[in-house]
């Protein structure tokens, strides 16, 4: 199979990851936007039982939400797949274009979303309350950077062992690294949350974790076979 040229795979990575972005729009609208309505009304109620309510203030924050969960999506999506694409032509991975992608979209879900999830699961409080907010996205990306810095600096350092056992060396490391790190970081502490109706809640966060399950491995199937006809058009002198 060819080699795909820098620029095509950059391209189809992005052509990718628009797609996968608008997947995950329509997944966010059709499953994750009701539990946040719920949520809004809660937040609504709450408000006006303590006579806080500003309804202008709090129309723009639920559309500002509105709108993060549809156009947001899109732009995380070709933020992912532009990622996806340098790794796939600067990590050279031995294997298929199909198997290459899944493999990166695979880590990028674990590097990028499980693993600050876990510290950081979303937040109501941190959705409806900016000053909440503010602290809680400070925090995530924060983690999420390490994260990610992690994951790619160990990648870049085992890239020359030719042991079997690298990936599983890498992979102890990170963890390490990443524990570390758990520790380091603080809580992002929440008493409104716990107030909440837990079935709204754990809903909620289940179907944001799967949309982002869905987003990347999404993300990962349509760039393996978009590399996949693009090695084989460059074969045929496309």
């Amino acid at each position: 199979m060819e080699t795909l040229q820098t620029g095509r795979a950059f391209g189809l990575s992005i052509m990718a990851g628009l797609v996968a972005g608008g997947i995950l729009a329509g997944i966010n609208v059709a499953l994750v936007r009701p539990y946040t309505a719920a949520l809004a009304d809660i937040e609504l109620e709450n408000l006006l039982a303590e006579s806080e309510f500003f309804e202008e203030e709090f129309d723009d924050r639920l559309q500002s939400i509105y709108f993060s969960q549809l156009y947001g999506s899109v732009i995380v999506g070709l933020a992912a797949g532009a990622g996806a694409g340098v790794t796939f032509v600067v990590g050279r991975i031995r294997a298929s274009p199909l198997k290459a992608a899944l493999i990166i979209a695979g880590i990028a879900w674990f590097v990028l979303y499980v693993i600050p999830a876990v510290k950081y699961p979303p937040s109501p409080e941190a959705t409806f309350d900016p000053e909440a907010a503010g602290i809680y996205q400070m925090l995530l990306a924060g983690y999420t950077a390490v994260s990610g810095l992690a994951a790619l600096a160990i990648a870049f350092g085992f890239r020359k062992v030719k042991r079997k056992e690298k990936a599983l060396g890498a992979a102890a490391l990170y963890l390490v690294a990443i524990a570390g790190a758990f520790f380091v970081f603080p809580d992002f502490q929440s008493e409104d949350d716990s107030f909440l109706p837990q079935p709204i809640v754990s809903g909620w966060r289940s179907a944001i974790s799967l949309s982002m399950t869905v987003f990347w491995f999404a993300l990962g199937i349509i760039c393996g076979l978009l590399w996949t006809y693009g090695s084989r058009g460059v074969g045929r002198g496309i």
